[in-house]
């Protein structure tokens, strides 16, 4: 596997400067496939007590639904992994990016500009923390997002392990055997 290490700063609330390093020579679809398994051996049972003991208020429907679920807002963990590994994902972000033309590892937002490299996060190291950083909003996830959450962290899916991160400088990618 090959792990490279990088400096970027954070998007979102925080700015913080980080030195990451990630794993890029993954396969996707094995991970998705992995996924879909160990998604399908949790019994409905085993589900529900996983997510009863995060003291999460739900219904039968609303769990068969993240699961499962097949309309829009309740969309369930395995159709969407289904959807992705068969390249049928409506709600892919794979046309927000280009690739890099020199650099294979790198995708380049279409709307920005901006490049960006997605990896199996292997450790991530504050350098200098954001001293003003936007205090986080409170967000009021529904109850079939709640749901996911508690699954997929529970069942340490492989996919979870994905990060994406905006790229300040390409200089230090075009050193490294990427292109």
């Amino acid at each position: 596997m090959k792990a490279i290490e990088f400096t970027t700063t954070k998007q979102g609330n925080s700015k913080d400067k980080v030195r990451v390093q990630l794993i890029i020579d993954f396969d996707y679809k094995a991970m998705l496939a992995n996924d879909i398994a160990k998604l399908k051996s949790l019994s409905f049972d085993d589900a529900k007590k996983i997510c009863q003991s995060k003291n999460l208020t739900f219904t039968d429907q609303d769990l068969q639904d993240a699961m499962y679920g097949q309309t829009y807002g309740r969309k369930g963990l395995i159709v969407g992994m289904e959807q992705s590994l068969s390249d049928n994902n409506p709600d892919t972000t794979n046309s927000l990016y280009t690739n890099h033309p020199t650099l294979k590892t790198i995708k380049v937002s279409v709307k920005t500009n901006e490049p960006y490299i997605t990896g199996i996060i292997v450790r991530e190291d504050i350098l200098v923390k954001d001293a003003n950083p936007t205090p986080y909003k409170a967000v009021n996830s529904g109850i079939i997002v709640q749901i996911k959450n508690c699954i997929k962290k529970a069942m340490q899916l492989e996919t979870e392990k994905l990060k994406t991160y905006k790229l300040d400088d390409l200089s230090q990618f075009e050193r490294t055997a990427l292109v």
